[in-house]
């Protein structure tokens, strides 16, 4: 039996939002999930093309370049780092 609180793991998590086309959302989802467990997408608000991605301190910095790299492909806006919080 494992001593792990699942409290503890959801706060160990930090929160990115960003807007991406919505008709990209497919793509950017399915790039993440070929990466397993680097990040957990969830779509917001589908109009707008708002996902957030719930990642771990040892995977932000990675998820932060592969939406980087999307941005040579399309548009794509962090609107919101938790990561960033002092």
């Amino acid at each position: 039996m494992s001593n792990i609180d699942n409290n503890e793991i959801v706060s160990d998590t930090i929160e990115i939002k960003a807007i991406v086309p919505p008709e990209e959302v497919v793509f950017v989802d399915m790039v993440f999930k070929s990466y397993e467990g680097i990040a957990a997408l969830t779509l917001h608000e589908a109009e707008q093309g708002l996902i957030i991605l719930d990642v771990t301190p040892g995977t932000r910095e990675m998820v932060l370049e592969i939406l980087r790299d999307f941005q040579k492909e399309f548009p794509v806006k962090i609107i919101y780092d938790e990561g960033l919080k002092s």
